[in-house]
C-alpha cells in the first residue's frame, strides 16, 4: 500500500498528527493504523483526564477560574522541578508554548470541557477537566472532515520499519489481523505514535495494546532513546472488582492501612508522619520493599501487600463518595471485614525515543510523537501533562511530516528491502514447534515486576539483563499452535514478545547505568539523588555490532537550575 505519511498508532498523538498533515498540505494523504479500533483502543481512551495549560490561558481561552499569576515560565518551572531537573528544557518550552492552542482546538472540535483543577505539583489550577473519550471524540470529528485523505486501517499490527538503501525510513511491514495476511506499506514519512510499553509489567493502568511495539521497531533500525529508566507507577492499586485493576485507590485516600504479612503498618519506616497519606513514589517504594524483603506476599505477577479498611466504622466507608463511585456494592461490603491485595501498577513511560523540537528522530524519514518519546518529563511526569504532550506532539509532528513529504518523491522499494521482514511475520505461524509466546510474555512480566520495577539494585538489574538474553533467543524461535489465521491471538503475542523483551532490556540497562535515585527511578544501593554527578540524561542505541549501549550527557538546561537544597 502506498501513502504519503504512515502514522503508526491512531489515538491521541496519531490522530492529531493526521489532522495536522492534512491542514498543512491539502494534497497529502495519510494512512492511520491501529492494532485495535479507531477511538476504542490505546492509552488516550483510558485517560481521566486533566489536560494542562498555563492558568492565565485557562482564563483567557476557556473562560474558567484560573489564576493570572501563572505564566508559561512558571508552568515550565513546575514541570522541571517535578522532573527533578533532568528534563530537556527546550522541549518543555515547546510544550508550554503550544499547549493552550492545541487543547483549545480539540475543545472547539467537540471535546467536552468539564471544569478546571489544580493537581499535585502545580502551583496554580491548570488542569482542563475532560475525559479520554471526549478527547477522541473531538479528534474523530476533525479527522472525518478530511474524508478519504485519511485512511484508517484498523486491526493492523505494524511489525517493522522498512529502510531503503540510503538509510531512509520508507515504509513498514504489518499483519492484517482480519485476513491473516502480511501488508507492506510504502511511504515518504513514518510517524510513530505507539505510546508506552506498559504491558511489559504485570500490573498496569494501560490497555492491552501497549506492548512496546514502537520501541522495538525503532530500536532495531538504530533509533536513539533517552531516560528509559524513568517509569512511573501508580500505587495502592487494587485487583478488584471483579478482576479489573483500579489504578486510583480511594481506600488509601480515605484512611486505609497498608499492612505486611506480619500485620505491621510498614509505611512508618518510610514516612512516619504521613504514613499511608505519603507521596506516590514513597508509597510505591514502601510496598515493593516489603515484597522484595520477604514481608509481603509473592505471586507470579510481582507480589503484593494488603490494604485494610476494617478499622474504620462502616458509615465512613458508606459515606465516601469516591468509594461508592468506584466500587460495586458487594465488594464494598466485603472490605468491611477483610483486607485486599494492593500493589504498584505501571502507569507511564517518562523516557523513550529522542526527538527534537520538530519531533524528528536521528533516523531520516522517521518521526515520533507522544509517550513513545522521551525528554519532556525528565525523571517524573507532572500530573495532567500526558494528554497535553500527545496533542502538542501530534500537532507539531504533522506539520513536520507535511514539510518532508513536499520535498520527497514516493520511495522505490524492491523485494530485498522488505522480503525478510515479511518472512519474519510468517515464521512463527509456519513453525511446527517452538517456545510458547504466551509463556514468554508471562516470564517477561514477572521479571519486570520483581527485578526492574519500583525498587531496583545492581544485582537485580544484572539478573534481569542476563535472563532477557535467554528470553530474546527463545522469542526468535516461538511457534504458533493455533492454525486459524484470522484474529489469531497467539500469533499476535508471537509478534509482540520480542518488542516486550527489548523494551524491558532498555529500561534495565538504563537503570543500571544511573547510579542514584531520582524521581521514578529508585536504586536501594544508591538511595539518594546526586546532582553533582547525575544532572544528566541516559542515551541508548544499538551500535554497529548489534549491542545495546548506554551513554550519558548533561541535561539541556535553558531556564531552571536546581537550588542548593534540591
Amino acid at each position: 500500500m502506498v501513502t504519503d505519511v504512515l502514522v503508526v498508532g491512531s489515538e491521541g498523538a496519531g490522530a492529531r498528527a493526521a489532522i495536522s498533515v492534512c491542514e498543512a498540505d491539502p494534497r497529502a494523504r495519510v494512512t492511520l493504523t491501529t492494532k485495535g479500533r479507531f477511538t476504542k483502543s490505546g492509552a488516550t481512551l483510558t485517560a481521566g483526564t486533566d489536560i494542562d495549560v498555563d492558568s492565565t490561558s485557562v482564563i483567557e481561552l476557556f473562560g474558567l477560574e484560573g489564576d493570572r499569576r501563572d505564566t508559561k515560565d512558571t508552568f515550565l518551572e513546575d514541570i522541571v522541578v517535578e522532573g527533578r531537573y533532568v528534563n530537556n528544557q527546550k522541549l518543555v518550552e515547546v510544550l508550554v508554548e503550544n499547549a493552550p492552542r492545541v487543547v483549545k482546538e480539540v475543545a472547539d472540535w467537540g471535546m467536552k470541557v468539564m471544569g478546571v483543577a489544580r493537581a499535585a505539583g502545580h502551583r496554580y489550577p491548570r488542569g482542563i477537566l475532560s475525559t479520554g473519550v471526549e478527547v477522541m471524540k473531538g479528534l474523530r470529528n476533525k479527522v472525518r472532515q478530511f474524508g478519504d485523505r485519511v485512511t484508517v486501517m484498523e486491526d493492523t499490527l505494524v511489525t517493522d520499519l522498512v529502510v531503503d538503501d540510503a538509510g531512509h525510513v520508507s515504509g513498514a511491514t504489518a499483519l492484517d489481523l482480519r485476513t491473516g495476511e502480511p501488508v507492506v506499506f510504502v511511504s515518504k514519512v513514518v510517524l510513530l505514535a505507539t505510546g508506552g510499553g506498559l504491558r511489559v509489567y504485570p500490573w498496569t493502568s494501560g490497555p492491552e495494546e501497549l506492548t512496546g511495539d514502537g520501541h522495538g521497531m525503532a530500536y532495531r533500525i538504530g533509533t536513539r532513546f533517552t531516560d528509559m529508566e524513568f517509569v512511573q507507577f501508580l500505587t495502592c492499586t487494587l485487583e478488584a472488582p471483579p478482576s479489573k485493576v483500579r489504578s486510583v485507590n480511594p481506600f488509601q485516600l480515605y484512611g486505609g492501612w497498608l499492612l505486611n504479612r506480619e500485620g505491621q503498618r510498614f509505611m512508618a519506616r518510610w514516612d512516619p508522619v504521613r504514613m499511608e497519606q505519603s507521596t506516590r513514589d514513597n508509597l510505591a517504594i514502601g510496598i515493593m520493599s516489603e515484597i522484595l524483603e520477604g514481608r509481603g506476599w509473592t505471586d507470579d505477577k510481582g507480589g503484593y501487600v494488603l490494604i485494610s479498611m476494617k478499622h474504620l466504622p462502616d458509615q465512613i466507608i458508606d459515606d465516601s463518595p469516591a468509594i461508592q463511585a468506584w466500587f460495586k456494592k458487594d465488594f464494598i461490603e466485603s472490605v468491611k471485614g477483610k483486607a485486599v491485595k494492593c500493589f504498584p501498577a505501571c502507569h507511564f513511560y517518562c523516557g523513550g525515543i529522542v526527538k527534537n523540537e520538530r519531533c524528528e528522530t536521528n533516523i531520516p524519514g522517521l518521526l515520533a510523537a507522544g509517550e513513545v518519546c522521551g525528554g519532556v518529563h525528565g525523571a517524573n511526569r507532572l500530573s495532567g501533562n500526558a494528554v497535553t504532550e500527545i496533542l502538542v506532539d501530534g500537532a507539531i509532528s504533522g506539520v513536520t511530516a507535511a514539510e518532508l513529504v513536499a520535498n520527497r518523491d514516493t520511495p522505490r522499494l524492491g523485494k530485498s528491502h522488505y522480503e525478510g521482514l515479511v518472512e519474519k511475520i510468517l515464521a512463527p505461524f509456519n513453525r511446527k514447534e517452538g517456545p510458547s509466546p504466551i509463556q514468554l510474555r508471562k516470564r517477561i512480566q514477572k521479571l519486570a515486576g520483581y527485578k526492574v520495577g519500583v525498587v531496583r539494585d545492581a544485582d537485580l538489574l544484572r539478573q534481569a539483563i542476563a535472563e532477557l538474553q535467554d528470553i530474546k533467543a527463545e522469542a526468535a524461535a516461538v511457534a504458533v499452535y493455533n492454525s486459524q489465521k484470522v484474529y489469531n491471538r497467539e500469533w499476535v503475542e508471537a509478534l509482540q514478545v520480542e518488542n516486550m523483551a527489548l523494551t524491558l532490556e532498555m529500561i534495565a540497562r538504563s537503570a543500571l547505568v544511573r547510579q542514584e535515585s531520582r524521581g521514578t527511578h529508585y536504586r536501594r544501593d544508591f538511595p539518594k539523588s546526586d546532582n553533582s554527578n547525575w544532572l544528566k540524561n541516559t542515551f541508548l542505541i544499538k551500535n554497529e555490532e548489534g549491542d545495546m549501549v548506554v551513554t550519558t550527557a548533561p541535561s539541556v538546561i535553558t531556564k531552571v537550575r536546581p537550588k542548593e537544597e534540591d
